[in-house]
């Protein structure tokens, strides 16, 4: 008998360890695939970012103001600067935004230097609660909502 082969105990180790990795595999692809939804004012925050409108204005003197002209309260504000072939993304809460968020009506106007940048974009923030009923941040999609600046 010159048969040469896995022997069961072995074969049968490699076949639940090939599951158990399958399983955890697509455990984690569908998991990634649905996030939890964060809800305000009743509805999916991704279609309440259709109702925020703000408006932005940037001095010669570096002064950034902006402005909540609707009826959504807007809890941060994403700046992406754009120059000289690339880009950065930073928050304006770096620059003195209020902690609470710019409410309906409200008014930011700080000096912000935006170095050595041609353009700027910014994206609304808005915060909402989880199933869960935590808070959680959602940040409104740049090329649909973002608000662009030459500078």
């Amino acid at each position: 008998m010159n048969k040469k082969g896995v022997s069961p105990v072995i074969a049968t180790v490699l076949l639940i360890g090939i599951v158990i990795v399958l399983a955890a595999t697509i455990f984690m692809w569908f998991r990634g695939m649905t996030q939890e939804a964060i809800i305000k004012f009743e509805k999916n925050v991704e279609l309440v970012c259709d109702d925020v409108k703000f408006a932005a204005s940037y001095s010669p003197e570096g002064v950034l103001a902006v402005s909540n002209d609707g009826n959504v309260p807007i809890f941060q504000m994403k700046a992406k600067i754009s120059g000289d072939g690339d880009y950065e993304t930073k928050n304006l809460i770096d620059y003195g935004w209020p902690d609470n968020g710019l409410n309906q009506g409200g008014i930011f106007s700080e000096s912000v230097d935006f170095v050595g940048a041609n353009q700027v974009i910014l994206s609304p923030v808005l915060i909402g609660k989880t199933e869960k009923g935590g808070d959680r941040t959602f940040a409104c999609d740049e090329n649909r909502y973002g608000y662009e600046i030459i500078i």
